[in-house]
């Protein structure tokens, strides 16, 4: 693995004219280009933050923020899978007349969704500024856990590509995963809601690296610091930190990582004879 971790640093220009390549074709004859990026989180923030204010009660302040605090994350976290699923057989031309580190295709898509995920957090700190949102301590803790994300969805993204390329269910397969997936998460209902009416289950429903990792990006951002050390203050129940989950969800990322790159040179032999 070190040879191919040390072939993969020599094909680095590759691997960044590739990111570049993903970000274009997304965006391929749109007059409004990366404006798009921008324009997804402020309209997700005016429509949630309309629904909730007017429709939905709650107890919880500035619900629209909570549930972003958690949304970001997760879109980054879909959007890759599903972009990265199909990288190698969308590519049929490179994998079989080219050589190169065939990871560089799932790893670039993983690049151009970290380039939007950027962005999109850059116009929701934006607007937690404007608002005068009161950030936390706890905030500069936001590469630690942008690091345990990235870990988990690039081990997955080399998984689920090079097992596409021999089982083309797998693409089906993590769509209806993800929107399931979803639900299993804290995003749309604050972690209190199941510690209050399914306390003995918290351990299973920890054993979700995705959850723990929303729960750190929502206490991070949406739980200001005296929200953390209230009880009954708004934003309470969104809050639910563990040393055991937090190193359980690092072993799990790097595990999945390591996982997913051994899974993936292991098989990529066989690629130019599937595809």
């Amino acid at each position: 693995m070190r040879d191919r971790l040390s072939d993969l640093l020599l094909h680095r220009e590759l691997l960044y004219n590739m990111t570049k390549k993903e970000l274009k074709v997304k965006y391929k004859r749109s007059a409004l280009g990366f404006v798009w990026s921008f324009m997804t989180p402020i309209i997700m923030l005016a429509v949630f933050g309309l629904v909730f204010a007017l429709l939905v009660k709650n107890n919880m302040s500035w619900f629209a923020v909570y549930l972003m605090s958690g949304l970001l994350p997760w879109l980054f976290f879909v959007n890759t899978l599903m972009q990265s699923v199909g990288s190698v057989v969308g590519n049929p031309g490179l994998v079989k007349k080219v050589y190169f580190p065939r990871e560089v295709l799932p790893l670039a898509a993983v690049g151009a969704n970290i380039f939007h995920f950027f962005l999109q957090m850059m116009v929701f700190f934006v607007f937690l500024l404007i608002i005068q949102w009161q950030f936390s301590p706890w905030l500069a803790m936001f590469p630690v856990v942008f690091l345990l994300e990235v870990m988990f969805v690039t081990g997955l993204a080399l998984l689920i590509s090079a097992a596409n390329v021999y089982l083309r269910d797998v693409q089906h397969f993590v769509e209806l995963a993800t929107m399931a997936w979803f639900w299993l998460n804290p995003i749309v209902y604050p972690v209190g809601l199941l510690q209050d009416k399914f306390p003995k289950y918290m351990p299973i429903y920890l054993l979700n690296p995705m959850a723990n990792i929303i729960l750190y990006w929502q206490y991070i951002i949406y739980n200001p610091y005296h929200y953390a050390h209230n009880v009954g203050a708004p934003g309470s129940s969104a809050v639910y930190i563990s040393d055991k989950a937090m190193l359980y969800t690092a072993l799990i990322s790097f595990g999945v990582l390591v996982l997913g790159y051994w899974f993936f040179t292991k098989t990529e032999r066989g690629f130019a004879e599937q595809i």
